[in-house]
């Protein structure tokens, strides 16, 4: 999904880690979002790959348009977590 006229707020520092599934190692952000909705000025968290996140060459207090991929995971323990990543358009 394509949203225009998101602020990017502020960006995390890279989080790097393995993963425990494929054991393949992983860097990401968490960016804080800002937008206008119904309800006047809202904001959302999304978590973007550190190789999409370089690639996009955005930095904190641009206006953009971006493209979120939303999705709902569940864990083994039945948590569910609203998943919200910044995703690269070209690929």
């Amino acid at each position: 999904m394509e949203l225009s006229n998101i602020k990017i707020i502020s960006v995390s520092e890279v989080k790097r880690g393995t993963s425990t599934t494929t054991g393949k190692p992983w860097a990401s952000r968490s960016v804080l979002l800002g937008f206008e909705d119904e309800t006047g000025e809202s904001y959302m968290f999304a978590q973007v790959d550190e190789d999409v996140w370089n690639a996009l060459g955005f930095q904190a207090g641009q206006v953009v348009t971006l493209s979120l991929k939303f999705r709902t995971k569940k864990f083994s323990s039945g948590f569910l977590a609203n998943d919200i990543r910044i995703v690269n358009p070209n690929n």
